[in-house]
């Protein structure tokens, strides 16, 4: 009976030790949801999803946690598990996910996200374009031209440059983004873009020749 008793006790240290563990090792993420343009979003749902795996699609989703944006459109989720997760928000208004979002034990991570606007009818054709041309004026082809949301990562386009160096995006959100335009051999230039329903923007990136400093791969 007293040997009995000894093992029950060991095996109530042990599990309350695993479990503090588990608490010790748990993760947060706090962030802030924004439309595309940078206003701030409240009572946007945030859920996160635990996934199966380590790529791809999973088998199952597990929802651990949700909550609500404020006034400031900010968010605060803590003692989640450590894996990966699919992260959901969602308004009346759009929606957007973020997948294998990956939380490691003890992590304290930042995610802040811009809502893309689902209610496009009323919005007026909105066109970004321009030229890309080396300092000299030479035009640069078959460059790629990569629009993003300053928001929203996932928001993006891409295209090249026709034969004199001419690129155009359309069908986009009103919005703040960043274009930029790469092609082997060429320095990596930015510009940032704030642009309005029905605007028409126009916008010339200059693109200097240059190799990147040290070599990537070595032989």
């Amino acid at each position: 009976m007293r040997q009995m008793t000894i093992c029950c006790l060991l095996l109530a240290i042990t599990l309350s030790s695993n479990v503090a563990v588990a608490e010790d090792e748990s993760a947060s993420v706090e962030g802030r949801v924004f439309t595309l343009w940078g206003e701030p979003m409240e009572e946007v749902k945030v859920a996160f999803y635990q996934l199966e795996g380590i790529r791809g699609t999973s088998p199952t989703e597990r929802l651990i946690q949700q909550t609500t944006t404020d006034g400031s459109g900010r968010y605060q989720l803590k003692g989640l598990p450590w894996g990966q997760y699919r992260v959901n928000f969602s308004s009346p208004y759009g929606h957007t996910e973020v997948w294998r979002f990956y939380l490691w034990r003890n992590a304290k991570r930042v995610l802040d996200i811009g809502l893309p606007m689902g209610y496009t009818h009323s919005l007026s054709e909105i066109k970004i374009s321009g030229n890309v041309r080396q300092p000299d004026k030479t035009p640069v082809d078959d460059a790629t031209v990569t629009m993003v949301s300053a928001f929203n990562p996932g928001e993006s386009q891409q295209v090249r440059t026709d034969k004199s160096g001419r690129y155009s995006f359309g069908e986009i959100q009103p919005g703040q983004y960043l274009v930029y335009a790469a092609k082997p051999d060429f320095i990596v230039t930015v510009t940032a873009i704030d642009i309005g329903n029905g605007e028409q923007l126009t916008s010339d990136i200059v693109l200097k020749p240059g190799r990147p400093k040290g070599p990537i791969f070595s032989k």
